[in-house]
């Protein structure tokens, strides 16, 4: 059975994630009668119920919320989400985006409310566009950077009768990416990092069902997702960045507060004064691990028998 996930739940523990600050360091006091140092008995630890493998929790989160993203044939439709993105947020209305879509050629009047890659310009369903703007806003980072994000064509003078054009960078236009990709990437590392704390509570899951329930859970956390991701931008006016590389294979920058952000092969990563803050499993430093049902059960139960039938018997001392 799948654990039940409810809005309240989800809203205690993102209030209590957002407002940790710092690690909590457990602090051990021993004492004894007459300063006497008593040693305490030592509890035998509970054994652990193995389901099948540990497998790290951001992969899995990853694909729940890339597939929560409306694709055209496939590909992410920078056009057509950042419409419905305005309508989610409610910068634009119904009207106004239409006016934008026709002058693309796009006619909304035939568009049905379900089943057609444009229905969320339509739907009146709120929620949909909201889902569908956080996880295209969360995915945006785990791509490589078009030129146009950050970078403008300029004319220069070969000679007194040639003329070329060049793609140069435009300070304004860098730094407003920049920040935006940081501040995505650290609304990123925290909600995932929630989700995958969830997640760790049912084990024994399926793939399939831990994808499901990432997926639940991330439509009760989108409108907390974009309004994160909001006041990250927000608060964050004062920092300097410097990009280190940008090609066709790696993209990567840091900031004067501790972060560094690369994209390359191996996908996104986010480190914070060198610690892992998302990157090759890992979110916030920790790696979060799913017990999942990866193998079938009887061969789990046959290989545990077995296990048993070796463990020699502890013999009593008189």
């Amino acid at each position: 059975m799948q654990p039940a996930f409810t809005s309240n739940v989800i809203k205690v523990s993102i209030m209590s994630l957002l407002k940790t600050i710092g690690w909590l360091l457990p602090v051990i006091f021993l004492a004894g009668c007459d300063g006497a140092y008593q040693k305490t008995p030592e509890k035998t630890p509970a054994k652990t119920v193995s389901h099948g493998i540990a497998l790290p929790a951001l992969p899995v989160i990853q694909g729940a919320v890339a597939a929560l993203m409306p694709t055209v044939n496939g590909q992410r439709n920078d056009l057509m989400m950042s419409q419905v993105c305005a309508l989610a947020r409610g910068e634009s209305t119904q009207e106004q985006v239409n006016q934008v879509l026709q002058q693309q050629g796009i006619d909304l009047r035939n568009i049905p409310n379900q089943g057609h890659p444009l229905s969320l310009l339509v739907n009146s369903d709120p929620s949909q566009r909201i889902t569908a703007c956080a996880a295209y806003i969360a995915t945006s980072v785990m791509t490589l950077p078009k030129t146009s994000e950050f970078m403008v064509m300029t004319e220069t003078n070969i000679s007194k009768t040639k003329k070329a054009n060049t793609l140069d960078i435009d300070p304004a236009k860098l730094e407003h990416f920049l920040r935006l990709q940081l501040t995505i990437a650290k609304a990123d590392a925290d909600i995932f990092a929630l989700i995958a704390t969830e997640l760790e509570k049912s084990p024994g899951l399926t793939l399939a069902q831990y994808k499901q329930n990432a997926q639940k859970l991330f439509i009760i956390i989108a409108p907390t997702y974009l309004q994160r991701v909001k006041e990250l931008y927000s608060s964050e006016q004062d920092i300097q960045f410097k990009l280190l590389a940008y090609s066709d294979s790696e993209f990567q920058f840091t900031s004067n507060n501790g972060y560094l952000f690369s994209y390359g092969y191996d996908g996104l990563s986010l480190s914070y004064d060198r610690i892992p803050w998302y990157s090759a499993g890992m979110l916030l430093g920790k790696t979060y691990l799913l017990d999942v049902a990866y193998f079938d059960p009887v061969l789990i139960k046959a290989i545990e028998s077995e296990q048993s039938k070796n463990t020699p018997v502890a013999t009593k001392v008189q």
